[in-house]
């Protein structure tokens, strides 16, 4: 369980109480994991600088750095190491605070040994996830610019690792800044195509009079300024994947024509009698509800099909915040190349994982640009964020953010990743099951009988 690739996986545990970390430095070791002990913050600090642990298991509260500050560090260095909090000071506040600035996953003192190990398990289920898209072409993995920690987000990418392998045409949905085109390359580049072209289409600005011309190429001399015989788009492609980015703005005209080309694989150049054939696999992207154009009349219903063999919907920001804090530190991380910015203080943290985002992930990209050149160095500060997420987040109603309302879609979610299992919950989370059941009861989210 604990070996990948043949390699024992390495953690970190900082705990400054001698008698819990013999404990698990025991179990463990017994699991088949390589333990690196920590006995306060300096040591874990040290170990962290060092860098060489695949997961982390720290407590929140000990001499030193504390488990927070550990976790900052952490974020700030290496994304991809999961980091699980625990701490006898536990409540939910403390655990989805310290979910929303990117743990793995929390722990509430006294804890049964067995939830531990599914919790490192899980953690290391995600180490090998991304091992296992490892690409020679790209730093890290293929999947690595995709930065989460939500589970829609580990869902959608495991569906998206299982299709990579076949041809099947995939249409990514989302809103715009979600990074459509992101995942579109990243299926390419773990797909058996990777080694051949990704060719983008930008539908948008692809006008309909040229749309022949630019996808399938031309002859010379068949229209006014075509001096010399033209490849496409799709040509370009041969042999790799072909992205059309947002197709719902395509005419009925062109759906028409590109309709016979995905179903067919085959094209004409303008100008030219004969057909050729392309190996292509076509992914498209769209902001639009294309079901409800189709019913509209605004989309043929043949080409959606066609498309939309495997249906990969992407989810706003807004709708998966704990993936927030991950994105800040990788875009600090990206553009911290010529300055000293060392992470990201707690209460600019708080705005940026409160603001709805309506940019999405290319929002929080921009944002954080600004914020590092014009920190320099040292730790981002809310002054250093643009005025629309301070003064957005700041008029907020405070219904709008509750501490029952986070406090509500942390338990359904840790719900959720217990398949159900109440009693398993309450552990978590340090309560016992009737008051567990009492809150349940309360967001209308069970039906079962009150313990006993």
């Amino acid at each position: 369980m604990g070996v990948v690739n043949d390699q024992p996986m390495k953690i970190l545990v900082a705990e400054d109480d001698e008698s819990m970390l013999d404990l698990l430095e025991r179990v463990l070791t017994d699991e088949g994991y390589q333990v690196l002990a920590a006995r306060n913050g300096n040591q874990a600090l040290a170990l962290l600088e060092a860098g060489q642990f695949d997961l982390m298991l720290t407590d929140v509260r000990m001499p030193g750095p504390d488990g927070s500050e550990l976790l900052r560090r952490a974020m700030a260095r290496n994304l991809r190491q999961p980091i699980i909090m625990m701490t006898a000071f536990g409540n939910i506040e403390a655990a989805v605070r310290a979910m929303r600035n990117g743990a793995f996953h929390y722990l509430a003192k006294p804890f049964d040994i067995e939830d531990l190990l599914a919790i490192t398990a899980s953690a290391v289920d995600r180490v090998r996830q991304q091992r296992q898209t490892s690409s020679p072409q790209t730093e890290g993995d293929a999947f690595f610019p995709i930065v989460f920690r939500s589970a829609a987000m580990v869902e959608l990418l495991k569906l998206a690792r299982d299709v990579a392998s076949s041809a099947a045409s995939v249409l990514i949905i989302g809103s715009s800044g979600t990074g459509k085109e992101l995942l579109a390359r990243a299926i390419h580049n773990i797909s058996p195509r990777s080694g051949k072209p990704f060719v983008a289409v930008d539908c948008n600005a692809l006008p309909e009079t040229l749309f022949e011309s630019e996808l399938f190429g031309h002859r010379r001399g068949s229209f006014t300024g075509a001096v010399s015989d033209k490849q496409g788009l799709a040509e370009q492609a041969d042999g790799g994947t072909l992205f059309f980015d947002e197709v719902g703005n395509f005419s009925a005209t062109t759906q028409a024509k590109l309709l016979r080309f995905v179903q067919e694989r085959k094209l004409r150049r303008v100008g030219e009698v004969d057909e050729r054939s392309v190996d292509v696999r076509v992914i498209s992207a769209t902001n639009r509800d294309l079901k409800a154009m189709v019913r509209a009349g605004q989309f043929r219903e043949d080409l959606f099909y066609r498309l939309a063999v495997i249906p990969l919907v992407i989810p706003d920001i807004r709708d998966r915040r704990e993936d927030i804090a991950v994105l800040a530190y990788h875009f600090v991380r990206k553009f911290n190349r010529d300055y000293q910015v060392e992470g990201i203080r707690q209460d600019a943290l708080d705005l940026l994982v409160d603001h709805d985002w309506p940019g999405n992930v290319r929002q929080i990209e921009n944002a954080i640009e600004r914020a590092v050149i014009l920190r320099k160095a040292g730790l981002i500060q809310p002054r250093d964020l643009p005025e629309e997420v301070i003064s957005a987040t700041s008029s907020q109603q405070p219904s709008g953010r509750s501490l029952e309302e986070i406090e509500r879609t942390y338990i359904l979610n840790l719900l959720g990743e217990c398949d159900g299992n109440q009693s398993r919950v309450a552990r978590v989370l340090g309560i016992n099951r009737r008051t567990l059941y009492r809150k349940l009861r309360k967001y209308n989210a069970t039906s079962a009988n009150e313990p006993e």
